[in-house]
């Protein structure tokens, strides 16, 4: 079998190791410390098969593992499988499916909810508790309605989920995305846990790792949103969530981590969601709380509050960026802002069409900034020479495509749409990433599965079709071979688009439940490494490539 997830921890480890077979079912770890391992060998449809095995140091160890059929595997699918086997027979279904996408998996993946059956009064109860549900928030208030847009489709929400996964509804004819096959076998998947800042060695026990347990919940733990990767090889990243966490630390060798804390509120941390590094080695982070930036000095590992003018609008809790001249950008709440670090000062730019909820950013190779509006469904562009704003505009969806009507805009009038719901003719432009060395900037199109191109000179768009349905792109960054990766929230993979050949290569996430969110490319290796934080079950995932596959003993999985 080829594309089976070999996984193995060490018993005294917080972080585990998966590769996955060959066209011969063949299996090769890389060097392993010594000590008690557990093993396991999983693939969609199968059981997982498991193995103890003691390694020595210097010694190469075999285990073969053979995989037996699991005649109910619905809870082992990935979210975009889960919802391209939802029925498909015309225009109602396709408005089901694109208002559902639309309005339940802006906070989590599609499986999440989709793994369970209710009747009409149970998914009127969830669809209600989620309109009144802050995703950032620690506690929900079920006093006020924080997302009308769900509740004005609610109605079709509830009668759509009571057809199609009520207590009655027919069995699904599962569509399955194949297994891995060649280049996407060839890579090196490490997984570090993380724990909870308040229970610094508490590690979850259901966290996505075997298949067949479903999705896990993501308010037991979740909390990193984006990671990046210092000039020592540190991991840096964001926590929305933690009560006494900010910032966190990870080291790869060990799987050791630390937190950090800035009080806030009722002596709760900060939650944050963007972070940059700048060329001293600061960590540049959003604190939303405060409308501000804020940066932490590893070194003395204190934290310096930036506040804005009461003029300014404020700083939101998404991204930052640094210019190649050590700027600092990010969005705000009407658009983008810069923080000189030098004097300490902000400038405000406002987009050009109010509202639209700006979240992405990124900065070109001209240092021009860029900052998308989602909820509109523009970008907004800072030139880096006058300050003027600019924007670029995208097309809908095709009504026959998403089943669209008039209701819909209709609703779309009234109530703006945002980062968590929006009409199903919406695009989302949500995360980006620009070429260092190139003439464009790369969009994830979160609702319409697609990947944007944008010229920074003519800002002519090309759009690509992400490989599969209901993956949902994220996030995308260019890397030093002018590569773009992109993070897919929707499904429990991870995607490089080539512009050359204009071709997708998707590679697969050995956890259920991933919920990937941002996508980090390390260029100090080659080929470069890649890092992928797991908001739902809370690890960060580092992917390194084999330019060659490994020789030597080798085992199979058949």
């Amino acid at each position: 079998m080829e594309g089976v997830a070999v996984s193995a921890r060490g018993s005294d480890k917080t972080f585990t190791t998966t590769v996955y077979t060959n066209d011969k079912g063949q299996y090769s770890f890389p060097s392993l410390d010594a000590g008690e391992f557990r093993v396991w060998a999983q693939a969609i449809g199968f059981e997982a098969a498991r193995a103890e095995l003691k390694l020595i140091g210097g010694k190469k160890a075999s285990r073969d593992f053979t995989l037996k059929t699991l005649p109910n595997f619905s809870s082992q699918l990935q979210g975009d499988e889960l919802m391209a086997s939802l029925p498909d027979d015309g225009l109602q279904d396709s408005r089901g499916k694109a208002v559902f996408t639309n309005h339940c998996t802006g906070c989590h993946q599609g499986n999440y909810p989709l793994q369970n059956r209710f009747d009409a009064r149970g998914w009127s109860a969830i669809i209600d508790f989620m309109s009144k549900t802050d995703p950032f928030a620690a506690i929900a208030d079920q006093n006020r309605v924080i997302f009308p847009m769900i509740q004005a489709y609610k109605e079709d929400l509830v009668r759509y989920l009571t057809r199609v996964r009520g207590p009655d509804s027919p069995a699904l004819n599962y569509k399955l995305v194949p297994r891995p096959r060649g280049e996407a076998t060839q890579i090196v998947v490490t997984e570090y846990d993380l724990s909870p800042g308040e229970r610094p060695n508490y590690i979850l026990t259901h966290n996505g790792s075997i298949w067949s347990e479903g999705v896990p919940s993501a308010h037991e733990a979740r909390s990193a949103h984006d990671a990046i990767v210092d000039r020592d090889g540190y991991i840096w990243f964001t926590d929305q969530i933690n009560p006494e966490r900010t910032i966190g630390k990870l080291d790869p060798k060990t799987g050791r981590v630390w937190g950090y804390k800035l009080p806030g509120k009722e002596g709760r941390s900060v939650g944050t969601h963007g972070l940059e590094i700048d060329p001293e080695g600061n960590v540049w982070f959003t604190n939303g709380e405060e409308g501000t930036l804020t940066k932490f000095d590893p070194k003395t590992e204190q934290f310096v509050r930036y506040p804005q003018p009461e003029s300014h609008s404020p700083v939101g809790s998404t991204v930052v960026e640094i210019d190649s001249k050590g700027n600092v950008w990010t969005v705000t709440a009407a658009g983008a802002a810069m923080l000189d670090r030098k004097t300490g000062k902000y400038s405000d730019y406002r987009s050009v069409t109010p509202g639209g909820g700006p979240y992405g950013l990124a900065i070109d190779s001209q240092d021009n900034a860029w900052f998308s509006q989602i909820g509109s469904d523009r970008v907004g562009i800072v030139d880096s020479a006058t300050g003027k704003v600019s924007e670029v505009v995208f097309d809908p969806v095709d009504d026959a495509e998403v089943g669209g009507t008039d209701r819909d805009r209709e609703i779309a009038a009234r109530i703006p749409p945002n980062a968590v719901s929006a009409p199903p003719y919406q695009k989302g432009p949500r995360r980006m990433g620009a070429e260092g060395r190139g003439d464009s900037v790369w969009v994830a199109l979160y609702y319409a599965d697609r990947l944007a191109r944008v010229n920074i000179h003519t800002k002519k768009i090309t759009e690509y079709r992400v490989p599969h349905r209901y993956t949902q792109p994220y996030d995308a960054v260019v890397d030093k071979n002018n590569m773009v990766w992109i993070a897919l929230m929707n499904t429990d993979r991870f995607a490089k688009f080539n512009p050359l050949t204009e071709r997708f290569t998707e590679y697969p996430l050995p956890t259920r439940g991933t919920e990937a969110r941002f996508i980090e490319v390390d260029n100090r290796t080659n080929p470069p490494t890649i890092w992928l934080p797991y908001y739902r079950s809370n690890k960060i995932a580092r992917v390194e490539f084999r330019v060659a596959t490994g020789s030597g003993s080798q085992a199979a999985a058949r």
